[in-house]
């Protein structure tokens, strides 16, 4: 097993790596919560520049982080199905990572390092009728990891409305203008 320090993070580039990260997903979330892998190929063809990944030095995907673009400025039930560029809030839906590299510090730099690709996706588009600019990035967490994404930036808000499987969520918001020090 690599260090952390010789993995690569970059933008997943081809429908085979979604599909080798699938299982992550599915060791992540309980059945009724696990996106399919329909929906994760739906979000990697509609919404590439948001499915960000941890690649060990021979290429083996170990972690992601998969987003799409909405309107609204939480994460909706609605959202989690769906693409809207002109939607400046980058709706997280998953950040998971291979159970061999769970506690290893992978999914904290996937999310230490994600903003820096929203904004360079920002600094590539013109905010028009068709595409906007992503102004914040919006998860819903379990109870359990709100201190974690805390730890890394996000605010909490309290308890969302948005009812997905058994457990509660609580609406986390990343203010995309921060900066972190890592």
């Amino acid at each position: 097993m690599s260090a952390l320090s010789e993995l690569t993070f970059r933008n997943l580039q081809s429908a085979d790596e979604v599909r080798a990260a699938y299982p992550f997903e599915v060791a992540g979330y309980s059945e009724e919560e696990a996106a399919s892998l329909e929906s994760m190929l739906y979000r990697f063809t509609n919404a590439p520049h948001l499915f960000f990944g941890a690649f060990e030095p021979s290429g083996t995907v170990i972690g992601y982080i998969t987003s799409t673009q909405a309107t609204s400025p939480l994460v909706t039930h609605d959202s989690m199905s769906t693409h809207d560029p002109k939607g400046s809030t980058a709706c997280i839906h998953s950040v998971c990572v291979d159970p061999k590299w769970q506690r290893k510090g992978v999914a904290t730099k996937l999310l230490e390092l994600y903003p820096d690709t929203v904004r360079q996706y920002n600094s590539s588009v013109e905010d028009t009728s068709q595409k906007a600019k992503i102004a914040r990035l919006a998860m819903l967490a379990r109870e359990d990891l709100v201190p974690f994404y805390q730890q890394v930036g996000y605010t909490n808000l309290g308890q969302s409305s948005v009812v997905h499987g058994a457990e509660k969520w609580y609406d986390c918001i990343f203010d995309i203008q921060k900066r972190l020090i890592h």
